[in-house]
């Protein structure tokens, strides 16, 4: 066995060789309202255009949910600039 079969451990537990992936934030440099889509973008690696139209879709065919999804994103979704708990 090589030591990369070992998990390594980081203060948020083992990570099995896996990259970190940054916090799920509101971002302040992708954003055209809240920085919702910006956020999960980053979060996710998808682009942020395609979260949006996401949204918009739900918004239109799923008869306003794309929207309450996104204000509930938008409260509880911490600010890229707070601090981490």
């Amino acid at each position: 066995m090589t030591s990369t079969e070992y998990a390594t451990t980081s203060s948020t537990g083992p990570t099995w060789g896996v990259p970190a992936r940054p916090r799920l934030v509101r971002s302040r440099t992708e954003r055209m309202v809240s920085g919702v889509s910006g956020g999960l973008g980053a979060h996710t690696g998808i682009d942020p255009v395609l979260w949006r139209l996401l949204f918009l879709t739900l918004t239109v065919l799923g008869a306003g949910t794309g929207a309450l999804l996104y204000g509930l994103l938008w409260v509880l979704m911490p600010a890229e600039d707070a601090p981490a708990r």
